[in-house]
């Protein structure tokens, strides 16, 4: 997964899982500074998504999970940004 910083959006975009069955969202998740909560940041049906609606100034973590109709699969590397 990476971060791409534009001068207005800003943007992620991972790529797909290699195990488990085949994707049919993914909900992005961010975490601030050193908080132990992950919250729900969207949902995306492809594999890139345009961030809104973020806290800036504050250090930001994000993370991506795979959703399909039996499960969610296990949580991507996270990413460190500020806004």
């Amino acid at each position: 997964m990476r971060f791409v910083p534009h001068r207005i959006l800003r943007g992620l975009d991972w790529k797909q899982p290699d195990e488990g069955g085949k994707a049919a969202a993914y909900k992005t998740q961010r975490r601030e500074g050193d908080s132990e909560t992950w919250l729900d940041a969207g949902m995306a049906m492809g594999l890139e998504t345009t961030l809104s609606n973020q806290p800036r100034g504050v250090r930001l973590e994000f993370r991506v999970v795979a959703v399909n109709k039996a499960c969610e699969g296990e949580p991507s590397n996270g990413v460190l940004a500020t806004l």
